[in-house]
């Protein structure tokens, strides 16, 4: 089937000097690829797959999307209103959207933009080419595979909604020429085969053994699959590849004082928690992330009551050092994540962070929710204990199937060790409410602040962003805009 998608992202593929993209992972493209050229030879398609690299970790498009994802959910307190010069939209915390986002944007138009990248290297793969080139088709896939992820988790509805099949974005799955217009958007089910099509085939073609996580392999593709089979509701399969990485002998929970300073520098290497991360370097000033600047600058995205209430159950939770307390300008105290790269500006001293996308407490959790909802309690329960465990907790600490704390049942554990292991990362307590039909409630915020005291329910029309207006403006392109 052919597939059409965005016209107005026709850019350049940008790249990386060779000997830079094996040695480490730049954050920025240092050489710049015509799309044409771009396709003669495993050298220029190296380049090219840094290039996209580089892409993928764009300050206007994965930082972007950060703020998009993290802030509507219930894990943040907004201390005030933050939206200077329109650059960071305070509209993602308090649902007030419209299709003039500059965030909604700069995801869109940046995603797309990767897009065209990989399909440039992945079209010019041959199926019989040598083993490296086929590690760097399948390094495409994957990139491929979460750009249409962080799409459609911004403009589609949650796949349980109509089981996949509302409108989602446009895919793009090949180049086109310049300045095409799509006719029309996928469903978000076209959208989700389209991304397991492509993560099981690249965890087929990645046989390269990576010794930095920054990069695409096998296990990262895995991971991905877990998490989207999950969001499907295809709970066995989320399981299947939750036990490829876990069973592979090649992750570890990083424990006692390694994990206390796991968020505090770039774990791209070295350490064996981690699956796939973005790479930040000491010294570059990228990669803010929003929730760094607000505890280090403007401390706008405190830490919510609930969220720190559930940190503060177990009796001394090591995760609680992921936090800190601040006063802001305003002379008020409120609790910030420290799980971000430092504002080189404000902490000139300070080690940068590599945000995971994939960990291994992750995949346990993954496992956890898929068994909790199969009816295999212990299992779940055996998951999320031994996650705590790392943690520092014990004893009373610890969840059985006579003693779930309160909770109503295992499901109910499950989320909680979610949200207190997970938060803010990549989105997954958005995904969470959002995958479990539960309601975004916030019972807890400053007066006049918009989106204090406020609860959003899974069907709101504002639980997904309007396409930017330029994609349905009837002049650029005209696709059917969200309600």
């Amino acid at each position: 089937m052919f597939r059409k998608y965005i016209c107005h992202t026709a850019f350049v593929l940008s790249g990386l000097l060779l000997s830079a993209c094996r040695d480490k992972l730049e954050l920025r493209p240092e050489t710049a690829i015509d799309s044409h050229d771009a396709v003669n030879g495993e050298t220029n398609l190296t380049l090219a797959t840094s290039g996209n690299y580089s892409l993928l970790n764009n300050f206007n498009y994965i930082t972007a999307y950060y703020h998009l994802v993290e802030s509507p959910a219930d894990n943040t307190e907004a201390t005030g209103i933050f939206n200077p010069g329109g650059t960071r939209d305070f509209e993602a915390y308090s649902y007030n959207h419209s299709p003039a986002l500059s965030n909604p944007a700069s995801v869109y138009t940046n995603a797309y933009k990767l897009l065209r990248g990989v399909n440039n290297v992945i079209v010019n793969v041959p199926d019989n080419a040598a083993a490296a080139l086929m590690q760097l088709k399948g390094e495409n896939l994957f990139m491929r595979a979460l750009a249409h992820y962080t799409l459609v988790s911004l403009f589609g509805r949650p796949y349980i909604q109509q089981n996949g099949n509302n409108p989602g974005i446009v895919i793009a799955d090949k180049p086109t020429p310049p300045l095409y217009r799509p006719e029309k958007r996928n469903t978000v089910k076209e959208v989700y085969d389209l991304m397991i099509a492509d993560l099981l085939a690249a965890r087929t073609l990645m046989t390269t053994a990576r010794s930095e996580t920054a990069y695409a392999t096998r296990d990262a593709a895995n991971a991905m699959l877990s998490a989207l089979y999950l969001n499907m509701g295809a709970y066995a399969k989320s399981i299947q590849y939750a036990n490829e990485v876990i069973n592979s002998g090649k992750y570890e929970l990083t424990r006692g004082t390694a994990f206390q300073q796991y968020f505090a520098g770039d774990h791209s290497a070295g350490e064996k928690e981690t699956i796939f991360c973005l790479r930040q370097l000491d010294g570059t000033g990228s990669g803010f992330y929003y929730y760094n600047q607000s505890y280090t600058v403007e401390k706008f995205a405190a830490v919510s009551p609930p969220l720190l209430a559930l940190l503060k159950e177990g009796k001394n939770d090591l995760r609680l050092g992921f936090y800190k307390v601040l006063t802001t300008t305003s002379g008020n105290t409120y609790t910030f994540t420290t799980k971000f790269i430092q504002n080189p500006a404000a902490n000139p001293t300070a080690k940068v962070s590599s945000p995971p996308l994939f960990r291994l407490a992750g995949l346990y959790l993954d496992r956890a929710e898929a068994n909790a909802k199969l009816g295999n309690h212990q299992a779940a329960l055996d998951d999320i204990n031994l996650i705590r465990q790392r943690a520092g907790l014990s004893g009373d600490d610890l969840y059985s199937l006579t003693n779930l704390h309160g909770r109503a049942d295992v499901l109910s554990v499950v989320l909680d060790e979610r949200r207190i292991e997970l938060a803010f990362e990549f989105g997954h307590r958005r995904e969470d409410l959002l995958r479990n039909n539960l309601p975004m409630i916030r019972t807890y915020g400053k007066q006049g602040i918009p989106g204090s005291n406020l609860t959003v329910q899974t069907n709101d029309k504002r639980v997904v962003y309007f396409l930017p207006q330029n994609e349905t403006n009837g002049v650029t392109n005209d696709l059917q805009q969200n309600p």
